[in-house]
């Protein structure tokens, strides 16, 4: 099998979509049997990757397709509904969007990842904390330059700043977004799955 990946099509995504609807923990919608690997398309391969322990690159390669459940016989229950909040960043299309039961509850746009030297990390991580106001560092002066963040990898934050200025690795989220989005994620168990970068 060849890797598929974001903007291939055909009769081979569409196999992968429908596996993906399948079954299996979710948090983003199901997906609809287009044939084309979107940006929805590669956020759920992420999310399916990371819960099963396989490098969450978005790519459908071997050890990913593997593992993805197989139609047949006795699988015509209806899969479970999606369950829980999450956070799919789209640098491919400069979007983001907040989904809480598969359901989008925000959609940002456009927002900025980080630049060359300074990427922002591609994968599906847990959002691990939160800060209202926050300064990064001396390095890079200024009032609050972090305000509304919300952190999911080391020192990778979701935060307020300009969309068109790319980040230290940071996803920058334009005023008055990054606080609609702060409030939104509250102090829940969030999801966040960059792709992208």
């Amino acid at each position: 099998m060849q890797n598929l990946k974001f903007r291939d099509s055909g009769p081979a995504v569409e196999q992968i979509q429908t596996a993906l609807n399948l079954g299996g923990l979710t948090r983003l919608p199901r997906l609809p049997i287009s044939g084309e690997f979107d940006a929805l398309t590669v956020g759920r391969v992420m999310e399916f990757q990371s819960l099963n322990q396989l490098a969450p690159d978005g790519v459908v390669g071997p050890e990913t397709s593997a593992k993805l459940p197989q139609a047949g016989p006795g699988q015509n229950d209806p899969p479970a509904p999606p369950q829980g909040r999450s956070i799919l960043v789209d640098l491919f299309n400069r979007k983001l969007t907040a989904y809480d039961h598969g359901t989008p509850a925000l959609n940002i746009s456009p927002i900025a990842g980080g630049r060359p030297g300074f990427r922002s990390t591609d994968g599906m991580f847990e959002m691990t904390k939160r800060r209202l106001r926050r300064h990064s560092s001396s390095e890079f002066p200024g009032k609050d330059n972090m305000d509304f963040s919300l952190f999911y990898h080391e020192g990778e934050a979701l935060h307020q700043g300009d969309p068109n200025v790319q980040s230290h690795g940071c996803i920058h989220v334009p005023a008055p977004h990054a606080e609609e989005l702060f409030d939104w994620a509250g102090i829940t168990d969030i999801w966040v799955i960059v792709m992208g970068a």
